[in-house]
């Protein structure tokens, strides 16, 4: 095998493995890629292991983004094997957000960690509803000014469900009896578990499962542009949790049963947050709707609408080795 790898490096790329390597770890979009590429990899398996017919679909089809089909911007097309209706889901494969800790939140302190915390661990009797209520308030204003401009036209319906409102989706409650206990806990942790290196080596004082999908789209009625997929992109979201578990495991979504951008029906939300790990205290994630570690489960609960297949949007090849994509 290590002389197969040595001669597939020296054949496509024109070095040694040592040069390789060297530029592999300088090169943060590389590692991304092929991390992705595994994903995909053991997402087939995962799901042909389950019985399903896996078919990939291109991610350029010929005549290139014009010609992709609006509703077939996944990886793969699944059915059921020995099925025969023409009726498949559309499954998109994705990974998990790799600064979360230290970027958008900037968790490099104590006092920050708790105020982040506090919310999610003791959450009020009405957070989901000052969620849903914040997100309905943030629709409103978007489709009265749309409409303003749009008079002959209807803007898409707001279809957040109370229990599962918003992008957070995180479980903690009962790891600390109370917020006092909280701030202890967070009090006794050194100080080099709040820098970016701690974060990037899962090895902080937490972790955040953030999805990461931060493609830039069109709706198709609103003309809304949004740096995250579409709703009818595909059927089920695939995250491979791998950079904050150390396992390539995967939590699944249905995009049409999470909630939508509040501000575009028609987008998904860039980031979703699936759950938090806490350092010594929570080590594995809680899968809570819309977020399923079964992708039965899932599909049997929340019955994704299958779609008929597009055969010029399939990836034929049986060897993908030999692609320069």
């Amino acid at each position: 095998m290590q002389d197969e790898i040595q001669e597939f490096i020296e054949k496509r790329f024109g070095v040694t493995t040592n040069v390789f390597l060297q530029a592999l770890r300088s090169s943060p979009s590389a590692n991304g890629y092929i991390m992705g590429a595994i994903s995909e990899l053991l997402l087939k398996q995962y799901l042909e292991n389950l019985g399903y017919e896996v078919l990939r679909i291109k991610e350029k089809p010929a005549g290139g983004n014009n010609a992709k089909n609006s509703e077939a911007r996944g990886d793969f097309y699944i059915r059921k094997r020995g099925e025969t209706k023409n009726e498949w889901l559309v499954i998109e494969c994705k990974g998990l957000k790799s600064n979360s800790e230290f970027r958008g939140s900037k968790l490099d302190n104590k006092d920050k960690l708790f105020r982040f915390l506090k919310p999610l661990a003791f959450p009020k009797p009405d957070a989901k509803q000052k969620t849903y209520d914040k997100g309905l308030k943030a629709y409103t204003k978007t489709k009265e000014d749309w409409e303003k401009k749009n008079p002959d036209k209807t803007f898409p319906p707001f279809t957040w469900v109370l229990e599962t409102a918003g992008a957070f989706s995180v479980y903690l409650e009962g790891i600390w009896k109370t917020e006092q206990d909280l701030k202890t806990w967070i009090d006794n942790q050194p100080d080099e578990v709040f820098t970016e290196q701690a974060y990037r080596n899962v090895e902080g004082a937490i972790a955040i499962l953030e999805t990461h999908q931060p493609s830039k789209r069109i709706g198709e009625i609103t003309q809304i542009n949004q740096a995250a997929p579409l709703v009818k992109d595909f059927n089920i979201m695939a995250v491979d949790l791998f950079l904050r578990t150390g396992r390539h495991e995967f939590a699944f979504m249905n995009s049409e049963k999470i909630s939508h951008s509040p501000t575009s029906p028609e987008h998904l939300y860039q980031n979703y947050t699936i759950d938090v790990l806490v350092k010594d205290e929570k080590t594995q994630p809680i899968f809570t709707p819309p977020w399923y570690n079964d992708l039965e489960k899932l599909i049997q609960e929340t019955k994704p609408t299958p779609r008929e297949i597009d055969e010029s949007q399939l990836d034929t090849r049986e060897d993908f080795e030999e692609t320069d994509e």
